[in-house]
This record gives structure tokens, C-alpha cells and sequence, in this order.
């Protein structure tokens, strides 16, 4: 997962800053600062965070590292039940040293992910699948339960610089289209509008993940439901 994000990093145009102990990125234009470190245990992150964020400030040499410092934690699980919520959400709202941000995953969707880009460019791949009708499908009504469409949306709300393209200028479908499509009564499209739309780009990333899928799941359909009536 790791040379995934960094090629992800590289082909958004940031640069690599050499460094043996973890990835960090920098986009020079915003004073802009991004370590990328992996964790199977997300329990060690706050204890450890100050060491990370010495070394990084070492290697950085700039005075605006301190107020613009992310550190994005990759954790894989070995099923989505493994998750650790709690301790997720304890460190993306510990307001100390970084900015923080965790993407987990299993081995199983990075697989499949990694099948469905093949040899394209991994950056542009991923912001056109993220519009496309049949992912976006599978991501709505098996949230977390799919190959690896979830991952996808976990991956473009957790890294601002894939981008959720509204409209496109190929034969894709907008996102607003397949909304009106999917969903009755524009409900999904009008909770885009009112509670996202409006939102910069910064300030949707600001956003916890936890946050924003319990404005999503408001207007997904009640499985329950779906089962007692087959024909919806």
C-alpha cells in the first residue's frame, strides 16, 4: 500500500524528501508536509507520533513544517471487522504535532485495486473509477463489504489530492447523474449539495471518515427493509 499512496503522492506532483525510517512528501508552493507511515498496530501511533515528528522536522529544515505537518497512518487489517474505531478516532482528533489521517485496508482489497488499475497511471485510474456507476453501486449498498470499492472512497477522503470529479469531460457519468438514478427523490444528490458541495476542498478534508459516512448512510436504503420488500 505504501508505494501505491507515494506513487499517488509523486504523480499529484509533490516531492519525495529522502528518507530511510518512512515516506514524507512535500508540495513546496503550500509549505505543505506529508508522512506516510504504516502501522498494523494503529495503538503505537500517539505514543510514537513526537519521535516521527523530530525526524521529520530534521530532514524538513523549514519553520512552517510545525503548523503544516499530515501524517497519513496506513493500517492494514486482516478483515474490516478488525478495525479499531475507537483508537482511529482517538488519533484523528489528538490535535498534537500533525494533522492525522488513517486509511485501513486488507491485503484482499489492495489486491483487486491494484487488478482494476493494471498498468495506467495509478493517480488519474483512481479519480476515473471513482465515477464510475458500477463502483459507486457497490460501495453504496455493501459499504465495507465489496472487492475494493470502499476502499477507493476511504482512499479519496482521506488524500486530498485525489479529487471526486463532479463532471467529466469523458464518456463517464457525472456523479450528480448516477445520484438522480440511484436514489429516490434526489435524496443522495441533495445531501451532496447541502452538505458537501459548499465545502472546500480543505475543509472537506478536515472532516473525520467516521463523520462523513453517518451523513451518507442517512439516505442509503435500510437493508432490512429491502429484504422485507424485494421488488424496491
Amino acid at each position: 500500500m505504501i508505494n501505491l499512496i507515494s506513487r499517488i503522492f509523486e504523480e499529484a506532483g509533490l516531492e519525495e524528501k529522502a528518507n530511510a525510517d518512512f515516506k514524507i512528501f512535500a508540495l513546496k508552493e503550500q509549505q505543505n508536509y506529508w508522512l506516510i507511515v504504516h502501522y498494523d498496530d494503529i495503538d503505537k501511533v500517539i505514543s510514537e507520533q513526537i519521535e516521527l515528528f523530530v525526524k521529520a522536522k530534521e530532514i524538513i529544515q523549514d519553520p512552517a513544517f510545525d503548523k503544516n505537518a499530515n501524517l497519513l497512518v496506513l493500517n492494514r487489517v486482516e478483515a474490516i471487522s478488525d478495525i479499531k474505531s475507537e483508537s482511529l478516532l482517538q488519533i484523528e482528533e489528538n490535535p498534537y504535532h500533525f494533522k492525522k489521517s488513517v486509511l485501513y485496508y486488507t491485503e484482499e482489497e489492495l489486491k483487486n485495486l491494484g487488478d482494476a488499475i493494471g498498468d495506467s497511471p495509478e493517480h488519474n485510474t483512481i479519480e476515473s473509477l471513482l465515477l464510475t456507476e458500477k463502483i459507486f453501486e457497490q460501495h453504496k449498498l455493501h459499504f465495507d463489504a465489496n472487492a475494493f470499492e470502499s476502499l477507493l472512497y476511504r482512499m479519496a477522503i482521506k488524500i486530498p489530492f485525489i479529487k471526486i470529479k463532479i463532471t467529466q469531460t469523458n464518456n463517464l457519468k457525472s456523479l450528480e447523474e448516477i445520484n438522480k438514478k440511484s436514489v429516490k427523490n434526489n435524496e443522495f444528490n441533495d445531501l451532496l449539495e447541502q452538505k458537501f458541495f459548499s465545502l472546500s476542498d480543505e475543509n472537506f478534508s478536515d472532516m473525520a471518515e467516521d463523520a462523513i459516512f453517518k451523513i451518507f448512510k442517512t439516505v442509503l436504503p435500510d437493508e432490512n427493509q429491502q429484504n422485507q420488500n424485494p421488488e424496491l
